[in-house]
């Protein structure tokens, strides 16, 4: 079965289509969620862990024909997204967001699933240019380190592939936070 989902991704077949075309041929819907898992190349284990234990409370929530939607909200929760192994310098960049992340003062579900989503695929950059939109929280967020870690971060990003520039000034939208968050605390500084 593995080969034949293989076969459907090849072919351009998105994985939450492809789940959803093999669900239907199974009376336990998570099975073919693992079975693009695994032919996505990601580990049983980790599929497993995703989702999160009981996927027959989730099939739960759908009725027969359903299936598509069932592939959709599992692609959709990053259950298909393949890791990225980081580099280096990719982990240095992960480690800046991680620490302005901390210092946001908490974060909205859907960003905090969508930066989950991009710290596993790798997209390093995304999470930067998400971060920057958001900017730390009014209460509870520390303005002066969410700034400086994401001026870090930005530093240590790959700008060569910047074709539009939009993370170089985004880069310097951060710069520009980070020096009013200094000033708000030291106004003469």
């Amino acid at each position: 079965m593995v080969e034949a989902v293989r076969e459907r991704l090849r072919a351009g077949v998105v994985p939450a289509v492809v789940c959803g075309e093999f669900a239907v041929w199974t009376p336990r819907w998570s099975e073919a969620a693992v079975v693009v898992g695994l032919a996505l190349g990601i580990a049983e284990s980790e599929l497993v862990r995703r989702l999160h234990g009981e996927p027959e409370q989730v099939q739960g929530q759908f009725c027969s024909g359903e299936e598509l939607l069932y592939g959709e909200l599992l692609e959709t929760l990053g259950v298909f997204d393949v890791p990225k192994q980081l580099n280096e310098r990719e982990a240095q960049v992960a480690e800046h967001l991680r620490t302005t992340i901390s210092a946001a003062g908490g974060v909205s579900s859907g960003v905090g699933l969508g930066l989950s989503r991009q710290f596993v695929r790798g997209e390093l950059t995304e999470a930067f240019r998400t971060l920057t939109r958001m900017g730390p929280r009014a209460s509870g967020g520390r303005p002066v380190e969410f700034w400086a870690a994401l001026v870090a971060a930005g530093e240590v990003l790959d700008l060569a592939n910047d074709g539009r520039r939009t993370t170089f000034h985004a880069l310097g939208e951060c710069r520009r936070r980070l020096d009013a968050a200094i000033r708000s605390i030291d106004p003469g500084a």
